[in-house]
């Protein structure tokens, strides 16, 4: 077989996106598992993963022929090794090597078609991290890591790898060379992992000549590999091409082994014992004895019990690998684990322009049901209905896919909490809490900076350095919680510390030096507390690598305002900062409640409509403040008028229609003048020159072709103290 290092290049530069991709992924995965054994220095199932990831990333760069990313990760997994093996605990210092080598890592996988990426400044840091690495790996075993294979895999007591005979046969799929996968790629990287005893191709699947297809791979191998590495180390040399081959690894198996095997294959069986017996690995006879003898222990502390696995164990002289399969089988029925996910990456153009013509659809379908009505024909409008429904099904399941875990995004800051707490000499507690909350993809990535900005912010200006906590009789660490919970159609994001607050007599000062505020004016402390958000303003006294230039603030009210989202401050003096950031769970398709005012139509978020009550116009009913009221139940509700709010012409019925809908200042009403029920709403985003307009947060097209705004609830709720837009005669739009 002649070899072709064109076919390799084309190979490698067809796959290396993928490759990237993966590799990011284990490299976050590294740094969130260090920060989460910061905190769980015991916790062995966390470091075999961390192990696992470090061990990933080297294998599927050896395939590549990254010598770099091999070479210097290869130092890590062994350092990572001897922690595994007792040798060396986690500790600050271990825990701060370990995160700057990972940043290395990510450092050589990104520039990895960019050698002149590769200063000299970089390779002396690496070389710096390599002789740490060492120092602490030999300090332990002078010789054994270097004597360690290359590959990692089985060990004697005194060392040397156990050579070990695996059996590898290998299916590749049609479409493999089409998808830049190479089978001989995956040949030679095995080959380096020990020596191939014998490897036969085969042919079977070779149509005639006639029919063959040069670009369609028909490709199978057997082979016979002797080497020390593991069958995890085996497996990651197919890792890129698993979706296009059937892969069977097969090992020499022990006794132990074996049985544990028929274990797993064995149907569903809910005892123990009955596993074991069923495989031969005790007899019946035994197991009624150990039984029996377990029996005994009734009315014992559940402590003082003897397990039935561990009698197996004293008592049968089963081997303990046999127990434990036995043990996992059952725990599997337990849990009844459903079968493996699977899993498909898709681009995120392209899941957009779907999300897009999902929306034309939505219009489409509204449009057709309105034209359907006007037939008056039963037939057509009962189709167009059932279409509906199925044009609602695809809809929440399409915009399912763009749903992701917030916490995929807070747990990034672990790490930027840890070392802006260390420059800073600040002791941080920091916790995440609701991180399973759900948020638009799109959303979370364009958040994820504002937040930055509000993390750093309290960790610079919020909490205090130890002493200063301790000399105000708080704890010596102060206490930082990045919090998610869904609220009324929306998402609410809460950073808060316990910090020192917003000093606001310092705020003000500022403000009326700059002009913001005029001299002698003292605005509310909700006001005081958004001047922070002003360009340019800052309140540090010099400027250092965090703050005091007065960039940052203003960009972030803007990006959230600009996500259609809200930002409050509530702060306490000596005690803390609270800040809430409310979304909507979606920029692209919402389920809203269409309402008209005149000619114009509104639609509200669906999840914040509470109810709807009929009312004479309440014009006449004002309270003390000059506000708008209704009576409901005994309690005064604040109204809206719409038509008062943007001057909408309306003839002004005898009686309108008032939606009561919930908000984070409670509740409150809306008046409108007809109800036109439940809508699908493709939200469509407001034009530059309606983007200040208050209550407005984007548009909507209906199916006759008109636009109606939708309301943001959040606003509008802040709109009821004001006075100036219950006055019915104004003409002017606030």
């Amino acid at each position: 077989m002649s070899y072709d290092s064109n076919a390799d290049q084309d190979f490698i530069k067809a796959a290396m996106p993928a490759f990237i991709s993966e590799a990011a992924e284990q490299i976050e995965a590294i740094e969130t598992l260090l920060l989460e054994l910061e905190e769980q220095p015991d916790n062995r199932e966390l470091l075999d993963s961390l192990f696992r990831c470090a061990h990933t990333v080297k294998g599927s760069a050896g395939i590549f022929g990254l010598n770099r990313v091999v070479e210097f990760t290869h130092h890590v997994e062994t350092l990572l090794d001897k922690m595994r093996d007792g040798e060396l605990a986690l500790n600050p210092d271990i825990s701060t090597l370990l995160l700057q080598c990972n940043d290395q890592i990510k450092f050589l996988v990104d520039t990895a078609t960019d050698d002149d990426a590769d200063t000299s400044e970089q390779r002396d840091l690496r070389a710096d991290l390599v002789v740490q690495l060492r120092a602490l790996t030999e300090a332990t075993t002078p010789t054994q890591s270097e004597a360690a294979p290359a590959m990692g895999g089985a060990a004697s007591s005194d060392g040397v790898a156990v050579l070990r005979i695996w059996r590898i046969s290998a299916r590749f799929g049609v479409e493999t060379f089409r998808n830049g996968m190479d089978p001989l790629s995956v040949a030679r990287y095995l080959g380096g992992m020990g020596r191939i005893v014998s490897m036969r191709c085969g042919s079977d699947a070779v149509p005639p000549l006639i029919n063959l297809n040069p670009e369609s791979c028909y490709l199978s191998f057997a082979m016979e590999l002797e080497t020390g590495a593991s069958r995890d180390e085996i497996e990651g040399a197919f890792s890129f091409v698993l979706d296009d081959c059937e892969v069977d690894i097969v090992e020499p198996e022990t006794a132990g082994q074996k049985m544990a095997r028929a274990i797993e294959e064995m149907p569903e069986t809910p005892r123990l014992g009955d596993l074991l017996v069923s495989v031969g690995a005790v007899s019946q006879n035994k197991l009624d004895e150990i039984l029996s003898t377990q029996q005994q222990t009734r009315g014992m502390p559940a402590v003082a019990k003897p397990k039935i696995g561990n009698l197996l164990e004293t008592q049968a002289g089963v081997a303990h690998e046999v127990v434990e399969a036995a043990l996992g089988k059952q725990q599997k029925l337990r849990e009844n684990a459903p079968s493996e996910e699977r899993y498909i990456r898709v681009q995120a153009d392209r899941l957009d322009a779907v999300i897009n013509l999902l929306g034309e659809l939505v219009i489409a379908g509204a449009g057709a049901t309105l034209l359907a009505r006007e037939t008056h024909h039963e037939s057509l409008i009962e189709t167009n209905l059932q279409m509906n429904g199925l044009i609602e099904e695809i809809r929440n399941g399409t915009l399912g896919l763009r749903m992701v875990p917030v916490g995929e995004t807070f747990s990034r800051f672990r790490r930027v909490v840890r070392d802006t707490a260390a420059s800073l000499g600040k002791e941080v507690v920091f916790d995440i809490v609701g991180g399973d909350a759900e948020l638009d993809k799109s959303m979370v990535e364009k958040i994820a900076d504002p937040l930055m900005h509000l993390v750093r912010n309290s960790l610079d200006h919020g909490l205090e350095p130890p002493q200063e906590r301790l000399a105000t009789g708080k704890s010596r660490a102060g206490h930082l919680t990045l919090s998610a919970r869904h609220e009324t159609g929306a998402i609410l994001i809460r950073i808060e510390d316990d910090g020192r607050g917003i000093n606001r007599e310092r705020v003000l000062q500022r403000a009326w030096n700059r002009g913001l505020v005029e001299q002698g004016v003292i605005p509310s402390e909700n006001d005081i507390n958004m001047l922070i958000f002003e360009p340019g303003f800052s309140t540090a006294e010099q400027v250092t690598n965090l703050s005091g230039r007065g960039v940052g603030m203003d960009v972030v009210r803007r990006n959230i305002e600009a996500l259609r989202g809200s930002i409050r401050l509530n702060s306490v003096p000596g005690i803390g900062l609270q800040v809430d950031i409310r979304l909507p769970l979606t920029l692209a398709i919402i389920d809203g409640f269409l309402v008209g005012v005149g000619r114009s139509k509104f639609v509200l978020p669906l999840e914040s409509v509470v109810e709807v009550i009929e009312a004479a116009d309440p014009s006449t009913k004002v309270d003390g403040s000059g506000r708008h009221v209704l009576e409901l139940r005994g309690s005064v509700l604040p109204v809206v008028r719409l038509r008062s709010l943007y001057n909408v012409e309306s003839s002004l019925p005898d009686r309108v229609s008032v939606v009561v809908v919930s908000s984070p200042r409670g509740k409150f009403g809306i008046e409108v003048e007809v109800l036109l029920g439940q809508h699908q709403t493709v939200i469509k985003p407001l034009g530059r020159l309606f983007k200040s307009l208050r209550g407005i947060s984007g548009s909507s097209i209906l199916g006759s072709g008109e636009v109606a705004l939708i309301l943001d609830v959040t606003s509008l709720g802040d709109l009821t103290n004001d006075t100036r837009l219950q006055d019915p005669l104004r003409t002017e739009i606030a």
